[in-house]
């Protein structure tokens, strides 16, 4: 079946085509004949009464033509710029849970095309035609059928909604209008939710990063502001083996927000701060009163979520890598205490008692 495109198209090439040479003809022809007309009136005599009437031309039927055929390349040129200024895109839409959608929208921020970044999301688009649909409407039918199909659950809750356009202001009232939009729809279902939204400043590196990643450019935008937060583990890597779900809770724990957040990720699975340093004194034969400046800062390695636990005791820094979902040492590191110790025969005879004690222990 031909769409209006090709319709479109094909008259367009018939038109320029035909045109210049029928044209150069016809006006040819309508010079000749307005040469062989009689003046506008003539004056006719019949039975004594005088009459005026208007000349006959002989090209009527060609005066007929062009100015039917001016009158369609002026509706068909209308129409085709209506059509491209309602087809022109002015921002896109990325929806991230694990099915990851891109949303192309016009100026009056309908969809003009819908396309899955992902196999999930080839799932989630299959049986849907988006097209022409109200950008809002559109999120809210995606994000229905990421509950439908058990993407979008209570334990996996959380949903990236980011906007790339050429006009920032433009872009930031868009993205908060769909966060908004897809958190009112959420309040009415049996997932508290967590709802994410970012403006995406695009460029060539993300994008390219985001291609080679298989991966959209919403999640190369929340992962690269994640390394900007100064994990000293995370790596580009580690974080794009993360779920989206582990990437917003990095992002809630790290500062790396920037845009519109609605609720909060579920961290049900997660041992939480005061056990992951309970694990790491456990692990170093401590207890609290025998630290001082307790540190536990959430971090990425190897493509998990870990805690990175720091403290000070005798003399000695401590660091643990904690893994989150179980508690379990993934490593650690024991050095002096530049902080505390020099080099002088005090701190050093010191430094012996301590390491003795350790060493016992």
């Amino acid at each position: 079946m031909i769409d209006n495109n090709e319709i479109e198209r094909r008259l367009a090439s018939a038109l320029d085509a035909a045109a210049p040479d029928m044209l150069d003809e016809l006006m040819a022809e309508l010079e000749l004949a307005e040469k062989q007309e009689p003046p506008m009136r003539e004056k006719l005599s019949e039975d004594g009464q005088d009459r005026y009437r208007k000349p006959v031309f002989r090209n009527r039927p060609l005066r007929m033509l062009i100015s039917a055929a001016a009158a369609f390349v002026m509706i068909v040129g209308g129409f085709s710029a209506w059509r491209n200024a309602d087809q022109k895109v002015i921002a896109l839409v990325d929806l991230d849970v694990n099915p990851s959608v891109e949303l192309a929208i016009n100026n009056k921020e309908k969809v003009v095309e819908a396309r899955p970044v992902n196999e999930d999301g080839k799932a989630i688009l299959a049986e849907m035609d988006l097209k022409g649909s109200d950008a809002t409407v559109a999120c809210n039918a995606i994000v229905g059928s990421m509950l439908m199909k058990g993407y979008l659950t209570s334990q996996s809750n959380s949903l990236l909604v980011s906007v790339s356009a050429d006009d920032s202001s433009k872009g930031h009232a868009i993205e908060e209008k769909l966060s908004n939009g897809i958190n009112a729809y959420l309040d009415d279902s049996a997932v508290a939710a967590a709802v994410m939204g970012q403006y995406v400043e695009g460029d060539d590196e993300l994008e390219d990063f985001a291609e080679k990643n298989g991966i959209s450019v919403g999640k190369a935008c929340l992962i690269r502001k994640l390394l900007e937060t100064g994990g000293r583990k995370m790596t580009e890597e580690s974080l794009t083996a993360l779920s989206t779900q582990e990437l917003i809770i990095l992002g809630q724990e790290r500062n790396a927000m920037g845009g519109t957040m609605h609720g909060t990720a579920n961290m049900g699975e997660y041992i939480g701060y005061d056990k992951a340093l309970a694990a790491a004194l456990s692990a170093a034969g401590l207890n609290s009163s025998q630290i001082t400046d307790p540190e536990v800062e959430m971090d990425c390695e190897n493509g998990a979520i870990i805690y990175e636990v720091e403290f000070r005791s005798g003399g000695q820094e401590y660091e643990y890598d904690v893994i989150a979902s179980t508690g379990e040492i993934a490593g650690s590191e024991k050095d002096h205490d530049d902080d505390d110790y020099d080099d002088d025969d005090h701190d050093d005879d010191d430094h012996d008692e301590h390491g003795d004690h350790d060493h016992d222990d």
